[in-house]
């Protein structure tokens, strides 16, 4: 399936027209993670929240990671993870 991950910070928003395609969970999980790592080195007056919001094909909401500075990322699942690998 494919996902679009956008990224919004203090001064910050990329609404992502390409997307990625992703086999499961799991992987969208690693990228959004790795989006949220990377936003420091994007985004230098970025003093607050960090929030990546992926949604799928059809424009759902699958999860929103948000991290804060020097606290572990929060993740909500807006709906079962299961429901997220991909079908042939």
């Amino acid at each position: 399936m494919r996902f679009f991950f956008d990224v919004h910070s203090d001064s910050l928003s990329s609404w992502d027209d390409e997307g990625l395609e992703c086999e499961g969970a799991a992987e969208l999980l690693r990228h959004a993670l790795k989006l949220l790592a990377e936003l420091p080195e994007r985004d230098s007056a970025m003093i607050g929240a960090s929030v990546v919001s992926v949604r799928d094909e059809s424009g759902r909401a699958v999860l929103t990671a948000t991290s804060k500075p020097r606290s572990e990322p929060s993740l909500k699942w807006a709906q079962s993870k299961s429901s997220l690998t991909a079908t042939a």
